[in-house]
């Protein structure tokens, strides 16, 4: 497993298809939260969509589509790219857990074909407007030595 500076795992390490974990070595790689994301390069996000409305949604709701009504069972998984254009920003000074590290970035992110989401944008020159792509980064080890991800974005070069 190779990490950048900034904590990002470099996308060389990740096999292509559809991965909640990855195993490297005798330490096993996993998504923080499986249900919501793949390990994938790029990683994707896992949302569901409406048969009826065709309304996309994130994170899934078990419920039924909040647009037309439908229950569960005409709700179909939807991968949405984690991709998207920042429509609000903000810095968080102080929280209440020991990751990430203060001062962090909040964004609200419209993804690409898909809803809007709250993410922690890496790095600089963050704005309305500004065009992110999702990233996987290590996030914090287990008590049997994994390694869980998570995913937060970084602006497109």
């Amino acid at each position: 497993m190779t990490l950048s500076a900034a904590g990002a795992i470099a996308a060389a390490t990740w096999p292509a298809g559809d991965y909640g974990s990855v195993v490297e070595g005798t330490m096993t790689v996993q998504a923080r939260h499986p249900r919501l994301l793949r390990l994938t390069d790029p990683p994707s996000i896992l949302g569901h969509q409406c048969i009826g409305c065709r309304r996309v949604a994130f994170p899934p709701d078990p419920y039924g589509c909040e647009g037309c009504g439908s229950l569960s069972g005409d709700l179909e998984e939807f991968v949405l790219e984690a991709r998207g254009t920042v429509r609000a920003v903000a810095t968080v000074h102080r929280h209440h857990q020991p990751s990430p590290a203060t001062p962090f970035t909040v964004a609200v992110i419209e993804l690409t074909g898909g809803p809007v989401i709250k993410a922690i944008v890496a790095g600089t020159g963050v704005g309305v407007g500004t065009e992110v792509e999702g990233v996987l980064v290590q996030d914090v080890e287990d008590d049997v030595g994994d390694i869980l991800v998570d995913l937060q974005f970084r602006v497109m070069a």
